[in-house]
């Protein structure tokens, strides 16, 4: 029954298989014509479907292997009617391309019956991708119009990669505090920036000197492999001696491109999603610098643990809270210095413990008001020197002041010694020894002074 095949090329003029096979209504050269509408003419809705023949790579059952939606209307494809000479049983086994010179008309057979294909941008012009067609040993320009026409820099996905190419992003700056000496990478505490890579040829400079000595890095006929969709989504397999690249484009911008020196690029335009139901690690040999426009929140619902083995610089430019339910420990193993440039607020629930085992100084230069509402203990175990500048020093309370001493008690004054009770004033046990230098010694009690 199939015993002769009859070979054939046609035009694709209808997809919409109703059985979703993937066939195609085929006007085929030799036994169709182009007219469409008199009764000499068949039109496209009475052309014969033709069936797709699929790689041995595809299984082509269940929804196994790869989907043979391939032809648009307007391809020319190649197949054979398996029917022989009856010609009604039409198989395709492949698609060709060309070079159109005709607009669309779809008022003729042999065109796209929906007037899109050939493109009108694409005429005169291989059918071959412009990405794989490549722009030979010419400089590649950035941009300006020295860029060759219509070749792989006017390819769509390149142009838009180009116009929407991201540079100048800030990353992290350590703040200098005045008080404090800055120590470690001196290029820490300065302004910083980084750019996208160039698309396709690498590099994060903008000039057209840098695009001027990458030659050896263009893509070159026949050695990048495209595929590209109706829409605009594109991959590319790039053998290019030198340039060997991996690409995979969203008609939106958002692509994935690995080029020839190993470096990865990955743009996401929309929202961005990684789920993963497992372990995670993330080894990064160099700098990382992560910059995030917007708020961010990090939600650690087990244990987090940062582990510096450097300088630690955090630089806050707004306010800064932290929230502690449990207990917070804190341990300097060396040094500790602490600047407040606005007010100091400390609240202690509880009990408050400072423990110093060398020296402690505090230095006021405006006034210190302490509040007990308890008692109030201090012990020295070595000396005790207070010293007070001309506004004077007051000793007051509502109630009894004691002033004890194992050893001797003694006053001294440059000028006068004034003391003055309402009750009794009495000095026992020991010497008591008062002296004025300049003025009279006057001991004041009333109603009784007991010497």
């Amino acid at each position: 029954m199939y015993g002769n095949f009859v070979w054939w090329q046609g035009v694709v003029e209808d997809r919409l298989d109703p059985l979703k096979l993937g066939r195609c209504r085929v006007r085929v050269l030799g036994y169709h014509t182009d007219n469409k509408t008199d009764g000499t003419g068949i039109p496209t809705i009475d052309l014969p479907w033709a069936t797709p023949v699929q790689p041995i790579t595809s299984a082509a059952m269940n929804g196994i292997g790869t989907t043979p939606m391939g032809p648009v209307e307007g391809t020319w494809v190649f197949g054979f009617f398996r029917d022989g000479e009856n010609a009604q049983e039409p198989v395709m086994f492949g698609t060709f391309g060309g070079i159109p010179e005709v607009p669309v008309n779809p008022g003729k057979g042999f065109n796209d019956p929906g007037g899109k294909y050939p493109l009108p941008g694409f005429l005169n012009e291989a059918d071959t991708n412009r990405l794989a067609r490549g722009i030979g040993n010419k400089p590649v320009p950035l941009k300006g119009s020295l860029k060759p026409k219509k070749g792989a820099e006017d390819a769509p996905s390149l142009d838009l990669k180009r116009k929407s190419r991201t540079t100048e992003v800030p990353v992290a700056q350590a703040g200098e505090l005045d008080a404090i000496r800055p120590t470690g990478n001196g290029a820490l505490y300065s302004e910083a920036t980084w750019n996208e890579p160039n698309p396709r040829y690498g590099g994060t400079g903008d000039s057209s000197t840098e695009y001027s000595s990458v030659t050896e890095r263009t893509s070159r006929y026949p050695h990048n492999h495209v595929r590209m969709s109706e829409c605009g989504h594109v991959e590319e397999w790039d053998d290019s001696p030198t340039a060997e690249r991996l690409h995979r484009f969203h008609k939106t911008g958002t692509f994935e491109e690995i080029q020839a020196d190993g470096t990865k690029i990955v743009k996401v335009v929309g929202n961005d999603y990684e789920i993963v139901l497992n372990n995670k690690d993330v080894f990064v040999k160099g700098f990382c610098n992560i910059t995030i426009s917007g708020d961010c929140r990090m939600l650690y619902q087990g244990d987090l643990v940062h582990h510096v083995e450097g300088d630690y610089h955090l630089h806050v430019e707004g306010e800064m809270r932290q929230k502690v339910f449990g207990n917070h420990t804190t341990e300097v193993v060396s040094d500790r210095k602490t600047v407040v440039n606005g007010y100091d607020d400390l609240f202690v629930g509880v009990e408050s413990i400072l423990n110093t085992t060398g020296d402690r100084t505090i230095n006021v230069s405006g006034k210190k008001i302490e509040t007990v509402n308890g008692s109030v203990t201090n012990f020295h175990f070595d000396s005790c020197t207070q010293v007070t500048g001309f506004g004077g020093h007051q000793l007051f309370s509502l109630g009894n002041i004691d002033i004890s001493t194992m050893l001797n008690l003694g006053l001294s004054s440059v000028i006068n010694y004034d003391r003055t009770t309402l009750g009794i004033s009495t000095v026992n046990n020991g010497v008591a020894k008062i002296d004025t230098t300049l003025g009279p010694n006057k001991i004041t009690a009333v109603p009784l002074l007991l010497n």
